[in-house]
């Protein structure tokens, strides 16, 4: 891995296969979903054509990455702690792309220490255009029951915007964690508070997030689908 503070270009692992994502000057672009990453502003998240910004990974500052690489349906990047916390966070930016519904996008991040304790949270951040939020719990083997509202710690969210489109983020069942909305005009910023518990030493934390956008018409209907493809995925091995 390269340690130069400059803006990383592609260095995929080796045997890395095609991938739709491109890497070059800091920012990795995803050409067929219209989509850019500033691997500097990783809070920023992935930021669509129409201005939506989902997945933002909040490192604690902006810089550039460690390393980067982009490799099939994903796009990795690694930063180096920038506090006193010691924290290394790795964010994995994955793009699905299902029969039954709309693209979708999974955030896995990783945060690990050098110190024997440590405050661990991150915050996984979107920010959509939003006239109606949409609440539910997990519930096994049954779809979402969504009804108005944003309870923060259901784990599922379904914001709508009044332009004919609706953006669904979830946190994984398996992560115990804590989502919170606030709206600032016709915008929600959705946040999803990764790892309170803090890290030790040796320790890895990994979470995951999703998020989709798709038309307001169906939306229970391919929201439930992605639901329900998202609580089957097999956890993450590595990053």
């Amino acid at each position: 891995m390269s340690k130069s503070a400059s803006a990383p270009t592609q260095s995929p692992p080796r045997g890395s296969v095609a991938s739709v994502w491109s890497l070059v000057g800091g920012k990795a672009r995803h050409p067929g979903a219209g989509l850019v990453i500033d691997l500097a502003n990783p809070a920023g998240g992935l930021l669509t054509g129409d201005g939506e910004r989902l997945l933002g990974l909040d490192v604690g500052s902006e810089r550039p990455p460690l390393d980067a690489w982009v490799r099939g349906d994903d796009v990795t990047a690694t930063w180096e702690p920038g506090d006193d916390r010691s924290l290394r966070a790795t964010g994995l930016w994955r793009s699905h792309r299902p029969d039954d519904a709309p693209p979708a996008w999974e955030l896995v991040a990783s945060a690990t220490t050098q110190k024997l304790r440590a405050d661990a949270t991150l915050a996984v951040i979107s920010d959509v255009p939003a006239n109606e939020v949409l609440s539910a719990a997990w519930r096994s083997g049954e779809p979402p029951a969504f009804t108005p509202g944003s309870s923060p710690h259901q784990g599922l969210l379904l914001v709508r915007s009044g332009a004919g489109r609706s953006t669904l983020v979830m946190l994984h069942p398996s992560d115990h964690q804590a989502m919170t909305v606030s709206m600032v005009g016709q915008r929600a910023r959705v946040g999803c508070l990764l790892f309170p518990s803090g890290v030790e030493k040796g320790v890895l934390l990994r979470s995951r997030v999703m998020a989709a956008i798709g038309p307001a018409g169906d939306d229970l209907s391919w929201a439930a689908r992605l639901v329900a493809r998202f609580a089957s995925l097999p956890a993450v091995l590595s990053t």
